[in-house]
């Protein structure tokens, strides 16, 4: 598993959104990545954000399941969409 590398834990402040900020910081990320030797980044994002589900979807992840539940917020579950990008040309 020494290929692959998952993103955790990303969050963008209201005023900074739009901004072009976070598209600079995941290059930054894929560019890091394979320079490390990474294949595939992973990543899994709430059902329930649909700004950064379209976000990842044009930066070229796309979705390979569910995971039913995944989170609980405030007793509530929501699904875990898990998102996968190839960094290979």
């Amino acid at each position: 598993m020494v290929h692959r590398a998952t993103i955790s834990m990303v969050y963008m402040r209201k005023n900074l959104r739009g901004t072009g900020l976070a598209g600079y910081f995941l290059n930054t990320i894929v560019d890091f990545a394979r320079g490390i030797g990474i294949l595939q980044l992973e990543l899994s994002v709430s059902a329930e954000n649909p700004a950064a589900l379209r976000f990842y979807l044009r930066e070229g992840f796309r979705e390979v399941g569910r995971i039913p539940g995944g989170l609980l917020h405030e007793g509530r579950e929501i699904d875990d969409v898990v998102m996968v990008s190839r960094l290979i040309a």
